[in-house]
């Protein structure tokens, strides 16, 4: 016996990119796209740079490790994150651009800190859950 598809109506307006994007995915572009042209800002890569050593490593190939600020344990760049200590924060609408770009470019290296990935996963969500009970989501 065959599914039924039932097709529902979207009430989000596709009001960008010729009718194909929602105002969230409009904002959501524009914030990943400033997210990877700022990927290698001086700062951050000093902040990297800062919490490194020489590799403790029997493996050759790793020169690098990295210490995570919270845990204090050694990582291989490949599982750690340079973390915004003020989140870079939401960008929704045009209003939001400048003051995102000034939380996304800070110029001291103490705005940043390298965190291990599962503590930067736990710094996220915990900055997300508490967004929503500020905004009564």
């Amino acid at each position: 016996m065959a599914k039924r598809v039932i097709k529902r109506k979207s009430t989000t307006v596709c009001s960008r990119n010729g009718g194909t994007m929602t105002e969230s995915q409009y904002f959501s572009k524009i914030r990943s796209m400033l997210r990877s042209g700022f990927r290698y800002w001086k700062p951050m890569q000093l902040a990297l740079e800062a919490s490194s050593r020489p590799s403790q490593s029997t493996n050759k190939r790793i020169k690098k490790e990295y210490q995570c600020a919270k845990c204090k344990k050694w990582f291989k760049r490949a599982d750690v994150e340079i973390d915004h200590i003020e989140e870079a924060g939401s960008l929704n609408k045009y209003e939001d651009i400048v003051p995102f770009i000034e939380r996304l470019t800070k110029e001291d290296i103490t705005s940043y800190q390298i965190l291990c990935k599962p503590d930067h996963t736990i710094k996220t969500n915990l900055y997300k859950q508490l967004k929503k009970k500020t905004n009564g989501k």
